[in-house]
């Protein structure tokens, strides 16, 4: 079974994404970065994400003027189109690597909104092996307190149970943990932490900011993904 953010939505998080004023400064992405190191994470793959508006549009020509526009102003980017309609929609995506190695996205999304188009963007930045180079470049390029981080790598030690090794990372984090779910081999445990920037509100109006996935994989080994303020990707 696949935790998915759709999944986790639907367990009563609410989109209550919002700043935390009293949280330390700093970089969150290496803040977890820090955890996985803590815990003899060898990281795979690493994202950051966030999304906003670029405008609005009176009518579909206008729309597609700026969406044209935005691309020009973005060439370095890959286009294609994803969806040219469907039921008022439509999805555009850009996809360049920079010369951190660092895989960029940007997604836009245009959708009718009584007689006008709303144009939406989605940034996404991804990578592998996390360098001091590229936590430098996502400090530079995301804000913290409006950008979803996560990292999945594997525990290189097999000797602790899942709900011990969760405990931990949660410890680490000085974080307390707020919603959790226990399988055999499977174990999702949603906290918060003064660590990090971003917030979220659960349907009970408790904060989270930080997301733990773990996982035994067919070599008996231990599947880590951390995230915050929650993981936004399969896990």
């Amino acid at each position: 079974m696949k935790m998915t953010i759709a999944l986790i939505l639907s367990a009563g998080i609410l989109a209550g994404f919002f700043s935390n004023n009293e949280a330390t400064k700093g970089n969150d992405l290496e803040d977890i970065r820090l955890l996985a190191d803590k815990n003899d994470v060898e990281i795979a793959t690493w994202m950051a994400l966030s999304r906003g508006k670029v405008g609005q549009a009176n009518d579909v020509k206008d729309m597609k003027n700026q969406i044209e526009q935005f691309m020009g102003n973005h060439d370095a980017y890959s286009w294609k189109n994803v969806l040219e309609e469907e039921n008022s929609h439509y999805v555009w995506q850009g996809q360049k690597e920079n010369e951190h190695g660092i895989k960029e996205s940007i997604k836009l999304k245009a959708y009718k909104s009584g007689d006008k188009y709303e144009i939406a963007i989605t940034n996404e930045a991804e990578g592998t092996k996390l360098t001091a180079d590229q936590i430098n470049w996502v400090s530079e390029t995301f804000e913290d307190s409006k950008t979803f981080y996560s990292i999945s790598g594997v525990m290189l030690s097999k000797k602790n149970q899942l709900s011990e090794v969760a405990a931990k990372i949660i410890g680490d984090a000085q974080a307390e943990a707020v919603e959790q779910l226990h399988e055999d081999k499977f174990v999702s445990v949603s906290a918060y932490s003064k660590t990090f920037e971003s917030e979220l509100m659960t349907a009970k109006q408790e904060k989270i900011n930080l997301q733990v996935g773990l996982r035994v994989n067919m070599e008996n080994e231990i599947d880590v993904t951390i995230g915050t303020p929650i993981i936004t990707t399969e896990y």
